[in-house]
């Protein structure tokens, strides 16, 4: 882990908790890896209390987890768990999309528009961190225009998973791209108000966003199995 210290104008807990995150978003610690309180609090050069508040606020997002011996380990996906998401995610964002079909104003479609603009910019220059960013604002802006608090609420106890495995599903040959286009099928019917036809085209964008990961999954499977003695 690299030697970045916490911002000691905020809580020790908050920071701590911001810079693991990021660290297993973005892949420095590897699925699977274990972590250990002690070192990390070590090497930040802070107690282990505000360590195992951030440990604990992590877990319940689902990035670490804690089995019965109080091992910590990130977060590692399987297919039954990503399976299990998606459906979720399908089901609820297909919901969303309809809604937002029948209350979006002129302003917000621009909004949206606008982040398919800044997505499309992104993929050009190769800022693959600001294409994932522009992403996730597009499902955000989508929720929050559907004027559904409740379903926000559901969502977002999804939310720190579903960007862990967007930050995956954007890497491939043309995957960008795709993703985009996609987005724009999605959008374009939400601006012909045709609320059924957005909210199946949301539902076959999730679905390939299930196949890619299902794919990249078994690939990484292979390979482990075939770097084993």
């Amino acid at each position: 882990m690299s030697q970045a210290q916490p911002d000691r104008s905020a809580p020790f807990y908050e920071q701590i908790y911001h810079l693991l995150r990021k660290k297993i978003l973005q892949g420095e610690f590897k699925p699977g890896q274990r972590i250990y309180e002690a070192k990390l609090a070590r090497e930040l050069n802070v107690s282990r209390s505000p360590v195992r508040e951030a440990v604990r606020a992590l877990e319940k997002e689902g990035l670490l987890q804690i089995d019965h011996k109080s091992r910590i380990t990130v977060y590692e996906p399987t297919m039954r768990n990503v399976e299990e998401i998606y459906q979720c995610r399908m089901s609820l964002e297909s919901l969303a999309v309809k809604l937002a079909c029948e209350r979006l104003s002129a302003s917000q479609l621009d909004e949206i528009e606008e982040v398919l603009r800044q997505t499309e910019q992104s993929i050009i220059i190769g800022d693959l961190e600001s294409v994932i960013a522009f992403n996730v604002q597009f499902h955000d802006f989508i929720v929050l225009f559907s004027g559904n608090s409740e379903l926000g609420k559901l969502l977002g106890g999804l939310r720190s998973l579903t960007y862990y495995y967007r930050t995956l599903n954007v890497y491939g040959p043309g995957r960008a791209n795709q993703i985009l286009e996609e987005h724009k099928q999605i959008f374009s019917k939400m601006k012909e108000r045709k609320a059924d036809e957005a909210a199946e085209t949301m539902k076959v964008h999730i679905q390939h966003d299930l196949l890619h990961l299902k794919n990249l999954l078994t690939k990484e499977s292979q390979q482990a199995r075939g770097k084993k003695p």
